[in-house]
């Protein structure tokens, strides 16, 4: 017997086996272990608590770019739009700038206003037939492509569809 804790054992029933769990050990293991699933039970909880829905995709909305007969073919048009968006926690306000054009009158490009460089918003230039960022002097085509500057990608161009002669892009 080499552990002072345990009693004394009458010699006719036997030695006491020192390799099997203890009342002292059994209970540590046992709080230890809820201890543990009943942290990762609240720190699953408080984290999906602070992240919320962030981390779902939510569903673009349709918004109207205009009617067609006002969208002349061959021009760049300036569309301002004001919706409102779910985010994690309110609803807010979301404003923005769309350009639309069409070569033929039958198929319509919609771009986001918004520079893929810090996100100012670029303003068509019809002397010079491109857009151009304030920000840090990014260029793109009329289609949207990066002729110079910063920024690292074109601009972006929504799905659009017609309805009823109203052209609709989805932001």
């Amino acid at each position: 017997m080499s552990e002072n804790y345990l009693p004394p054992l009458d010699p006719h029933k036997g030695s006491w086996d020192e390799e099997s769990i203890n009342r002292r050990r059994f209970l540590e293991f046992g709080f230890w272990t809820i201890s543990g699933v009943a942290g990762l039970a609240m720190g699953g909880a408080s984290l999906r608590f602070l992240v919320g829905d962030s981390l779902k995709a939510r569903p673009g909305q349709w918004v109207t770019v205009g009617d067609l007969a006002a969208l002349a073919p061959g021009q760049v048009h300036r569309v301002t739009y004001s919706v409102q968006i779910t985010d994690v926690w309110r609803t807010v306000p979301k404003n923005g700038i769309l350009y639309a054009y069409s070569d033929d009158g039958a198929e319509y490009i919609v771009l986001d206003a918004t520079c893929s460089h810090l996100g100012c918003n670029v303003r068509w230039l019809e002397q010079e037939q491109r857009f151009a960022c304030p920000c840090h002097n990014g260029s793109f085509t009329r289609a949207g492509q990066v002729i110079s500057g910063p920024p690292p990608q074109p601009l972006s161009r929504l799905q659009t569809k017609i309805e009823n002669g109203i052209l609709q892009a989805l932001i």
